[in-house]
């Protein structure tokens, strides 16, 4: 008899010890799991409270070096007609552009330093510019004509656009809005030659635009220009708002992307 009480007890004590190791098992993986999945949830919401601090927009000063420096890269100073030619509409996206609104946006851009007079002998005294009828000549001054090298016009170029664009050589390159002077690719010299009509045209008004925001975030800038169209005699015609967007590339320049009416 005292044996059996001694097995019953041994029997109660192991039944209980069983339970609990896998109440403890259970319990401490219901736990642990818990505490995993809100630590995968606190880290997703650090990531992206982190993503939405670094999306933040900062407000630039109007005036700084940065922006007016962009700025100036795709608008030409002071006030006129032709102020914007080489924006063919009010919403001009890089990546659907012409080569040829490009290009004149990259030859605005040349220092002084990056033109080149050279000597005409050699040179053909007259072209054919694609899409006109007109023939152009040499545009010759002194003996001597205006050459770009080709790889100062492809640097500003990508200056302009990325380090991944190339230019199109066939295409000439446009420097007025009435078509008067085309600079175009020579292959032995492997740079542009200028060639001119004679043309022109006037306007009875005149553009003028100011920077009047600027906004940073991570990954770009976006420039806000006041434009104005003004008659010669002061009455204003029109005004807009219009928007350049520069992305910040890997290398921490930028290229341009758009400009676009508000």
């Amino acid at each position: 008899m005292k044996n059996n009480k001694i097995l019953v007890a041994f029997v109660i004590v192991f039944f209980l010890t069983t339970v609990g190791s896998v109440s403890y098992i259970c319990y401490d993986n219901f736990v642990n799991d818990n505490k995993t999945t809100n630590e995968v949830e606190k880290d997703t919401d650090t990531d992206t409270d982190i993503d939405t601090v670094n999306d933040t927009l900062e407000e630039l000063d109007v005036n700084s070096r940065l922006v007016q420096t962009l700025y100036n890269k795709v608008v030409l100073s002071g006030d006129s007609y032709y102020k914007y030619f080489m924006y063919d509409n009010d919403n001009y996206v890089v990546s659907d552009a012409s080569d040829e609104s490009k290009l004149t946006l990259a030859y605005l851009n040349l220092a002084n330093k990056e033109f080149v007079d050279i000597g005409i002998d050699g040179l053909n005294s007259t072209v054919l510019i694609p899409g006109l009828s007109d023939n152009y000549i040499l545009n010759v001054v002194n003996n001597t004509v205006s050459f770009i090298p080709y790889n100062s016009l492809l640097v500003t170029y990508q200056d302009l656009f990325g380090n991944d664009v190339t230019i199109d050589k066939s295409v000439p390159v446009s420097i007025d809005n009435y078509g008067g002077i085309y600079y175009v690719y020579n292959e032995s010299l492997d740079g542009y030659v200028p060639y001119m009509r004679i043309s022109g045209e006037t306007s009875a008004s005149y553009y003028t635009g100011s920077v009047v925001k600027a906004e940073k975030s991570n990954k770009q800038i976006v420039i806000y220009e006041e434009v104005r169209e003004i008659y010669y005699d002061g009455t204003e015609i029109d005004h807009a708002t219009y928007l350049y967007t520069f992305n910040i590339d890997n290398d921490g320049l930028y290229s341009f992307v758009s400009r676009v009416k508000e």
